[in-house]
């Protein structure tokens, strides 16, 4: 090894889990400079494949990454999970009493919220390189609505900037109409800038309970619903900082459990999740990106457990054609596709019903946030 040129060693070492890396980093000086200088972080995280976060609550905040296999003709999916890196959002969110969820990962950065404050704290954080960014309260915003307010973080396509969009959506009932518009807001924040920006928001809608924007080809996507209840889907283009015209998610509309509705990526295709009865959830997919006439019907999922019409996010299709799903906020499972049944997920230390549950994909990296010049960036 030390007759190659730095360049094949960090080829080498850029395409070994992520766990082995760090332990490279103590094999020699030679191997500890190779990997820590920025290009090598860069070159690992291009060759990288995604893996797994899941945020637990219960009486303490537990964040926990894994890489897993994803090789065809695994007898069982819950054997090839390997713990990265364990951590507590906790050691940086410091506010008495904080109510941490996850609202998106690019990149190897995580987009946490902590909604226990008036103003919504949010933050990126690096759980590799154990880095944080706390980001700062915009001072021309009001008090986000608990029920209206939805956060995206993204990476526009020409420029390469990743951006946080906060979506805060204000409404008044009335007798004579579902909701009336007031005071909609939409701001953005490019990593490195240090300040908010404010835009123009987006046509006026309501987003439904616990939508979380969906990060594809360069656009973040919101499930929403218009003032007559009927679901669309929000396009916010992270490059011109505009809104396409909201788009109809699928043909029919659900007939029972519409508020179940899930949007997520599967495959990298926009996908939208729903219950066709009690025991039975279909995933649609639309094909070709933002051409409403590709969306098929592309899995019929039995769920072979007792539920009561909790959202289900489909979160990974494996080559074998299984698929890991979040329920709600309470447990993971598996779709076989093989005996066409469910089963739940034994290879995490899960909380069960006391708490609550997050899980995304999310791809470890060593890019470091100190990368952010105008930011203040924390260890934890």
């Amino acid at each position: 090894m030390n007759n190659l040129p730095s360049e094949i060693i960090a080829c080498i070492l850029s395409i070994l889990p992520i766990r082995t890396i760090v332990i490279c980093k103590h094999v020699c000086k030679r191997w500890l400079q190779i990997l820590s200088v920025p290009e090598f972080a860069k070159c690992h995280l291009s060759s990288s494949n995604p893996g797994l976060v899941i945020h637990q609550f219960e009486e303490e905040d537990s964040c926990s990454i894994f890489e897993f296999d994803d090789g065809l003709e695994l007898r069982n999916h819950d054997l090839h999970y390997n713990l990265v890196k364990k951590f507590d959002p906790r050691s940086f969110i410091t506010s008495p009493n904080s109510r941490i969820v996850m609202e998106g990962s690019v990149d190897g950065f995580l987009f946490l919220r902590d909604f226990s404050t008036r103003l919504h704290s949010l933050y990126i954080c690096n759980p590799i390189t154990r880095e944080y960014i706390a980001l700062p309260h915009p001072e021309f915003m009001i008090a986000p609505n608990a029920y209206n307010s939805h956060y995206g973080f993204g990476l526009s396509s020409t420029s390469g900037q990743y951006k946080v969009v906060w979506n805060n959506y204000q409404e008044t009932r009335s007798c004579s109409i579902n909701f009336q518009r007031n005071s909609d807001e939409c701001l953005v924040y490019t990593l490195g800038t240090g300040s908010w920006r404010s835009l123009v928001p987006g046509a006026p809608i309501r987003s439904l309970r616990g939508s979380t924007g969906v990060f594809l080809n360069g656009n973040l996507h919101w499930l929403v619903q218009d003032s007559k209840g009927y679901h669309l889907i929000s396009c916010f283009d992270l490059e011109t900082e505009i809104f396409h015209h909201p788009f109809s998610p699928l043909p029919p509309y659900p007939r029972i459990f519409p508020d179940s509705r899930s949007l997520v990526v599967l495959q990298e295709c926009l996908c939208v999740c729903e219950y066709s009865n009690w025991d039975t959830i279909v995933v649609w997919m639309m094909k070709e990106y933002q051409v409403k006439d590709s969306w098929s019907q592309r899995y019929v999922i039995p769920i072979m457990f007792r539920t009561t019409c909790e959202t289900m996010y489909p979160i990974k299709v494996f080559e074998d054609g299984d698929i890991l799903i979040l329920w709600e906020d309470l447990e993971l499972f598996f779709y076989c596709n093989k005996s066409k049944s469910t089963r739940k997920v034994d290879a995490f230390e899960m909380v069960h019903y006391s708490g609550w549950t997050e899980a995304m994909l999310h791809t470890p990296t060593f890019v470091s946030l100190q990368s952010f010049c105008a930011e203040k960036v924390g260890k934890f």
